[in-house]
């Protein structure tokens, strides 16, 4: 396959020309004075990396977080990534065992979906809720689920989020470290020194940066303060404008450097859903969760008024920072895939437009909307197939209002 395009983001600067893809890869790259006939042309169009989203729980009425849907759903999840421009992806799943190896088993066999990279655990093991919460409490650190969800991954589980002040959890995050699992700090109320120990034993990752996070006083930095200031950490951020105001992220890129950052949705099941009310997350009299708002803002909020996820996929926030903060494309790009490829090794095969990588890209409009993306050189979203990506079994089920 032969494309035109007048601007390809490629890992080595800005080009006009013809990418030529073959067995799945990019082969050879010529100039737009070479004349040939593309099978594709894009010209006034914008060609960029394959986004990956190595924070995603769901979206369009699809949910990781109900085990008893999540195998069947898989498909449906995958498609609705492909036209945010996701081409590779970590499934973040709850603390079901069931549900992991649903993910973990999975496969595409006609190949028209995201790649699953990894698998990614948020929690099970976090000691703060964030504003407006409601706390019912969180299980103390086992080390037997520890080894179950190993397991349960066959070898894929890249990311798992813990607490590194609660009870046991300097034990299990040297347990994954030496399992070659990355461990991220998340839903914690450690001071400076304790986010400190927890980096110190093999915490890598900041989960969501600034989210459910002691943030920095001036008289202790806490979490926040040492994911920035500590080298061994690499940090997402989410670029909704929404969790994290646009000041704090100018902020962020001033105290740490650009390719130490990597951009993700967090978004969930209501992600990309009608403003509304909607049954909640758990049926748990005593969280704030059973019910859930969508406003027209685009905030996802429990009852309380606390953020319960995101509702903006990756290439809003990049569209963000290009267009209200004044960063380069060419620098986001990198925080939206070679950045995290880099950080979970897949950055041979993945994360830019190289020659001999996965021809994994996507075609973008000036208003960044998605056009078509493409993995490993297959279709796998055409914005003008108007396919219809909700999960309209999960809107009747759960919209009230």
């Amino acid at each position: 396959m032969i494309i035109y395009c007048d601007r390809i983001y490629m890992e080595d600067g800005l080009k006009d020309g013809f990418l030529i893809i073959e067995d799945e890869k990019f082969v050879d790259f010529l100039p737009k004075e070479n004349g040939l006939k593309a099978d594709r042309n894009f010209s006034g169009y914008r060609l960029i990396p394959g986004i990956i989203d190595t924070h995603n729980h769901g979206g369009f009425g699809y949910d990781l977080l109900r085990k008893s849907d999540v195998a069947s759903n898989l498909t449906g999840y995958l498609k609705a990534l492909a036209a945010s421009g996701v081409t590779g992806v970590f499934p973040t799943c709850d603390s079901e065992v069931e549900t992991i190896k649903a993910v973990a088993n999975y496969h595409d066999p006609l190949n028209k979906t995201p790649e699953i990279l990894g698998i990614h655990l948020e929690g099970p093991w976090g000691s703060r809720v964030g504003e407006k919460g409601v706390n019912t409490g969180y299980p103390e650190v086992d080390m037997q689920l520890a080894k179950d969800f190993l397991k349960a991954a066959a070898g894929k589980l890249k990311l798992i989020d813990i607490a590194p002040e609660v009870e046991g959890a300097i034990e299990v995050i040297s347990f994954f470290k030496e399992n070659g699992v990355n461990v991220g700090a998340y839903h914690t109320n450690a001071s400076y020194a304790q986010a400190c120990a927890g980096i110190d034993a093999g915490i890598t990752v900041a989960t969501h940066l600034g989210n459910v996070m002691t943030g920095i006083h001036h008289r202790d930095i806490g979490t926040l303060g040492a994911c920035l200031m500590r080298e061994e950490v690499d940090c997402e951020i989410i670029c909704d404008g929404l969790h994290v105001c646009l000041e704090m992220l100018q902020l962020y890129f001033k105290v740490k450097d650009y390719s130490r950052f990597m951009m993700i949705s967090d978004n969930v099941c209501y992600a990309g859903l009608p403003a509304g009310k909607y049954r909640g997350m758990t049926d748990d009299p005593k969280s704030d969760r059973q019910f859930i708002h969508i406003n027209d803002e685009g905030f996802i909020l429990s009852e309380t008024g606390r953020i319960s996820g995101s509702s903006k996929p990756v290439i809003y926030g990049i569209r963000n920072l290009v267009e209200k903060l004044h960063i380069p494309l060419e620098t986001v790009i990198r925080m939206a895939s070679l950045n995290p490829a880099r950080k979970y090794g897949f950055d041979k095969e993945k994360g830019s437009i190289r020659l001999g990588k996965d021809a994994d890209f996507i075609i973008i409009d000036e208003d960044y909307r998605v056009i078509e993306t493409y993995c490993q050189g297959n279709k796998i979203f055409d914005i003008q197939d108007k396919q219809n990506l909700h999960n309209e079994d999960f809107i009747r089920k759960y919209k009230i209002a």
